[in-house]
């Protein structure tokens, strides 16, 4: 199976900034998808991981980091849409609570 290239598209949807993120993300894009995602200024931003394929450490770490940055500032970081393998890597870093559906 030929996994897809990775993207980011962002968009607004009734008030909360989408980040849509498709492919794996891996080291490669990690800092990448921290720094846009810590860079919405909404009050909820939404990682929407249903098009992910894969997550790797870096990118787990990136999804982390960018949720306590924007928890900081008192807004919400939804994560919905993880599925198969990228569900699986919340799960087994004991991270499942932090997904919102």
């Amino acid at each position: 199976m030929i996994s897809q290239p990775f993207t980011m598209d962002v968009s607004c949807d009734h008030g909360a900034d989408v980040v849509v993120l498709a492919g794996e993300l891996d080291l490669v894009h990690a800092d990448a998808v921290e720094r846009r995602l810590v860079a919405c200024t909404g009050p909820v931003v939404v990682a929407d991981l249903s098009q992910l394929e894969f997550v790797d450490s870096t990118g787990l770490s990136a999804l982390m980091l960018a949720r306590h940055a924007i928890l900081t500032r008192r807004h919400r970081l939804e994560i919905r849409g993880a599925r198969g393998a990228t569900r699986r890597i919340f799960e087994a870093a004991g991270l499942a609570d932090v997904l919102d559906d």
